[in-house]
């Protein structure tokens, strides 16, 4: 079945997202001011782009450079289910800390076949399609984008961390251990430190090897395990610890620990 969806981040008005399923349809010659980047989830899309027609299979990525002339189109018989970002290119400079008068934000090739960065892709996207905590998808695209430029962009050096930001990360650290059962903001944690929003997440991760987003959700989920082998019933636990709902508990909870809450439960 043929499906499409378009929508506008109500967060990042620079953000634009596509979702959607072709079999038949085809686009016809156009471009975009934005940057467009997208991930096959299954079949396979075809391009016409740069005097090349391309097929991108599933789990790879599609990258298409702000005003490039292209075409879409199914690539196999079973067509193509994929979703897509148009990225404002001063959004990504504002993301990225870089001055959007000197930054290019340009992707090297068109097809990319990198797992690591289609998961970041895809779980950020999902993010703009269900609820989530500000902290994590603030994290989440701070480091798909970082990715998408540090191995497949235009020139983007790695950030370097000044005297003093290990001390303001350690408050970062500090903040969130006192306050796991909110759901903190990335604008509190600049408060915090003074740093960017992009340093805080780079910084952050450097030092402690996850995202304060990572941190935070595993924080809950200790906390939660431990209730729960109190006899504490699932929805009370997940309304303690702050998460949105048990449905959002029981996700998190069994990729830690490879069982829902419920599941763990029975076996105290």
């Amino acid at each position: 079945m043929e499906f499409s969806r378009l929508w506008r981040s109500d967060k990042y008005q620079g953000i634009e997202l596509l979702k959607a399923s072709f079999q038949r349809f085809s686009f016809s010659r156009h471009w975009h001011d934005e940057l467009s980047i997208g991930v096959i989830e299954k079949g396979a899309e075809g391009l016409n782009y740069r005097g090349d027609s391309l097929i991108i299979p599933e789990q790879q990525i599609v990258a298409i450079n702000p005003a490039e002339v292209h075409t879409g189109f199914a690539g196999c018989d079973s067509g193509w289910t994929y979703r897509m970002f148009y990225f404002d290119t001063q959004q990504i400079a504002s993301v990225l800390d870089k001055d959007p008068a000197t930054f290019l934000p340009f992707i090297s090739q068109p097809v990319i076949d990198d797992a690591e960065l289609y998961q970041r892709l895809l779980l950020l996207h999902a993010s703009f399609d269900e609820p989530a905590m500000d902290l994590a998808q603030d994290s989440l695209l701070v480091l798909a984008l970082d990715a998408l430029f540090q191995r497949h962009g235009s020139n983007h050096s790695e950030p370097k961390i000044q005297k003093g930001d290990t001390v303001k990360t350690q408050k970062v650290f500090e903040f969130l251990s006192d306050n796991w059962q909110g759901n903190p903001s990335l604008d509190q944690l600049i408060g915090l430190t003074g740093l960017s929003k992009y340093q805080v997440i780079r910084h952050f991760s450097a030092q402690y090897g996850i995202t304060p987003h990572q941190f935070l959700l595993g924080k809950k989920i200790i906390q939660a395990r431990h209730l729960l082998s109190q006899g504490w019933s699932c929805a009370d636990a997940a309304l303690e610890c702050g998460f949105f709902d048990q449905s959002h508990m029981n996700r998190n909870f069994k990729k830690a620990y490879g069982l829902t809450p419920k599941q763990y439960g029975r076996r105290l």
